[in-house]
């Protein structure tokens, strides 16, 4: 079967907001979440990232600290289903405190190692991003950016990634409806994730300033966010 990704946006700034019993409630609701995709053979990753105001985002003219925004990805889950409809019913069992918008998106290539958060010392997630006024310039802009990083990455400090299909061909789910996908309205979209493990956020930055990711589009940068 297909697999796809469900990343969550949230307002962390409301999110911080929320009583302490709603909090308690989310994180107990991700949990049972969690189990039921289990119980379903559904799951294959999940993970949760650290503030946004930690992060970093690198392209070839800056390196900007987080928040990049209102809204920013917080969390992610890699779901196997037999399509796009089973995939967004999947997603629609994803617990959402008000504000938050769940991006569905058919994965087009790649792997990621389930065992990541077992792994020694800090692991990184890095969000390919492009930017363009349509949606197949961004495809050829994401085709650019595979062509030229596919052998780049060290082996020895990865974690696995995967390449997504482009936003139309996924859905926005939020707590009330869900919508086919979204225009790129000409912000920057991810286009894939990949882990790293680094030592600290400084040396990922390095790495990503020199690479062909930061050339062609940018690259936010956020640790996993590990009990």
């Amino acid at each position: 079967m297909p697999d796809f990704m469900v990343m969550i946006t949230a307002n962390e700034a409301a999110d911080a907001r929320l009583a302490p019993a709603a909090m308690k409630g989310l994180v107990e609701g991700h949990s049972a979440y969690e189990r039921s995709l289990r119980a379903a053979s559904a799951f294959l990753d999940g993970e949760r990232l650290r503030p946004s105001s930690e992060g970093r985002r690198v392209s070839a003219q800056d390196v900007e600290t987080g928040p990049f925004g209102d809204t920013a990805l917080v969390a992610y889950y890699l779901v196997t289903a037999a399509n796009l409809d089973a995939a967004v019913a999947l997603a629609q069992g994803c617990p959402m405190a008000p504000g938050t918008t769940l991006d569905v998106r058919p994965v087009m290539k790649g792997t990621l190692k389930s065992d990541k958060a077992n792994q020694q010392g800090r692991i990184f997630a890095f969000a390919v991003l492009g930017n363009a006024t349509t949606e197949q310039a961004w495809v050829d802009v994401m085709d650019r950016i595979d062509a030229s990083t596919r052998d780049s990455i060290q082996v020895e400090r990865s974690l696995g990634g995967v390449r997504l299909h482009a936003p139309g061909r996924g859905r926005t789910v939020t707590p009330t409806a869900v919508f086919d996908g979204p225009f790129l309205e000409s912000k920057e979209v991810i286009g894939g994730l990949f882990f790293m493990r680094w030592a600290t956020i400084e040396e990922a930055v390095e790495w990503a300033r020199a690479s062909e990711f930061a050339r062609h589009g940018s690259v936010e940068i956020r640790e996993l966010w590990r009990s």
